[in-house]
């Protein structure tokens, strides 16, 4: 749906590259989206990053990505999906534009993967305002997200300023698969930025 500052966002992106977000939060949502088998996926929002598509998921067999302000996936392809993931989009909505959109994911499914940012942005707008236009704070997000789903599970996160839900409840097991996968990818991620690695 077309918010009120995808024309800046649509500038923005001409003018910069990016999309390593997906890089560094990956170890997060990746478990999740494993351990629910979908089929099929929507990055919504998915700007420069095409988080969807590095994720490795074996069940899925169709990963899509929308975002109003990037012209070539301007346009969603399904009007439901198994599965979507929203990584650092929420916090650059207006305040009144936040209701709509959630609702709007919760329209294509119920099972969703939210990661928000909860401090300013480095990115300035074109009329001077900080890139991040709706800050809350954790707490805030997860009762809008409960409003929209039904409910919002606070998932790990690990990172000042960022918080991180999950629109469905998962079950003591699926929270034991969820660590014995994070885990190893946790310490993978460490190793590489101690050898030098750096995703900012």
């Amino acid at each position: 749906m077309k918010t009120k500052n995808i024309d800046a966002y649509a500038e923005l992106h001409r003018q910069r590259t990016y999309g390593n977000t997906a890089v560094r939060m990956r170890r997060f949502v990746e478990p999740w989206v494993q351990i629910d088998a979908p089929e099929t996926l929507i990055d919504y929002g998915a700007g420069q990053g095409r988080f969807g598509e590095i994720l490795t998921a074996p069940s899925l067999k169709v990963r899509d990505s929308y975002d109003p302000a990037i012209p070539e996936i301007a346009t969603l392809k399904r009007n439901a999906y198994d599965f979507a993931i929203c990584i650092d989009v929420m916090e650059h909505l207006e305040p009144d534009e936040v209701e709509g959109v959630l609702a709007h994911v919760a329209s294509l499914t119920r099972r969703a993967v939210f990661i928000i940012d909860t401090q300013p942005a480095r990115a300035i707008l074109p009329d001077g305002r900080n890139a991040h236009t709706m800050l809350q704070p954790g707490s805030a997000w997860g009762k809008m997200l409960k409003a929209a789903f039904g409910e919002a599970v606070a998932i790990p996160v690990f990172r000042k300023g960022r918080c991180a839900f999950k629109t469905y409840r998962s079950s003591p097991a699926e929270w034991a698969a969820y660590w014995s996968k994070f885990l190893p990818a946790e310490a993978r991620y460490q190793a590489w930025r101690w050898k030098g690695g750096r995703y900012d």
